[in-house]
């Protein structure tokens, strides 16, 4: 079991690593060069709905990025967050404050990250018409599956938390009696 965990826990490291440069990557790929992701990304199809890219304002693109960006670092900073917990773990860190710490910011960030994505959508429309004219401006209010199933770490990292915060708490409980 002792040689499987490192290996496991390099692996998740790796992982971790690639969807903090995938993330990145992509969200600024998304305003630079929008027409090469036009294949594989949602997000193009919805700018493609409202106009296009290439009537855009600056601040438009600036704007649309910015509100792209919010839920993109929310998520890199719980991966982070994260990171670090594994570096606790490998050095047998279990049921310790920082350990707590990290998770607890983990679920919260993932918690604001799950609420900035069910709003991207809709800012993301506000930014596109507004410019329009009055009567062709846009308000969209959407949600998904995937913004509920992004509840289920983040509670589960707040649930992980909480059960280290017990454990530390009746751990220093025993070092009192003994």
């Amino acid at each position: 079991m002792r040689n499987s965990q490192p290996t496991s826990q390099a692996l998740l490291r790796w992982i971790i690593h690639l969807s903090i440069f995938v993330i990145a990557l992509f969200t600024f790929w998304r305003w630079l060069h929008p027409d090469s992701l036009r294949v594989i990304s949602g997000r193009i199809e919805l700018i493609d709905t409202y106009g296009g890219m290439e009537r855009l304002a600056l601040w438009q693109k600036v704007a649309g990025f910015t509100i792209d960006a919010i839920p993109a670092a929310l998520l890199i900073w719980a991966l982070f967050q994260l990171l670090f917990v594994l570096r606790l773990m490998r050095e047998e860190i279990w049921f310790d404050e920082r350990t707590e710490k990290s998770f607890t910011i983990a679920g919260r960030s993932m918690l604001w990250f799950v609420l900035a994505s069910w709003l991207n959508e809709t800012l993301l429309v506000l930014i596109m018409t507004a410019n329009n004219p009055p009567g062709e401006r846009m308000l969209v209010v959407s949600a998904s599956s995937n913004e509920l199933l992004s509840l289920v770490p983040a509670l589960m990292a707040l649930v992980i938390a909480r059960m280290i915060r017990l454990a530390r708490e009746q751990r220093e409980e025993l070092n009192q009696i003994i």
